[in-house]
């Protein structure tokens, strides 16, 4: 394949472990994604199949930590549903400026765990999650942990998770 950019340097294919915060979340890596680059003009097209169940199997992690959501995740979860903040604060019972308290990254307001558990009960909506009721116990049960680190891989046409680990 020939770099769309420069249009004269074949493009060199490897295989790479990447950081995905196009998704909205800081500590999102990928491994063994195909990499195409342009040794002429640096150039990078990064193939990640099955957007869609990245994103999923993202949201299913998230649904399942034992912390509770960080802004940039309970964001995440949001637009994973498919709402607007409005959307999310008429579906959640709460003004729109209660969401975007939920959502800030510089003086964030922690969703009461009532309304966290239906956040993610709602994501999790439609497919189930193992030991779903047993593990309910433990879900947003532990203090925020600072960064929270996660590591999919995508084989047999799905992602999987690797590691997802707090990062105090």
């Amino acid at each position: 394949m020939i770099c769309p950019d420069c249009k004269t340097v074949e493009l060199v294919e490897k295989r790479e472990t990447i950081r995905f915060e196009e998704c909205g979340l800081s500590g999102v890596v990928l491994q063994d994604v195909l990499v195409r680059q342009c040794d002429g003009c640096g150039n990078r097209l990064v193939s990640i199949p099955n957007l869609s169940g990245l994103h999923r199997s993202i949201a299913m992690v998230l649904v399942n930590k034992p912390e509770r959501l960080a802004p940039e995740e309970i964001r995440f979860l949001r637009k994973s549903l498919g709402w607007s903040k409005a959307d999310f604060a008429r579906k959640m019972h709460v003004r729109p400026e209660q969401v975007s308290r939920w959502e800030s990254e510089k003086a964030p307001k922690p969703m009461q765990v009532q309304n966290e558990l239906l956040l993610r009960t709602l994501v999790a909506k439609g497919q189930k999650i193992e030991d779903y009721e047993e593990h309910l116990e433990e879900i947003a049960s532990k203090e925020p942990c600072g960064k929270f680190l996660l590591s999919l891989f995508f084989e047999r046409q799905q992602w999987h998770n690797r590691v997802a680990v707090c990062q105090g």
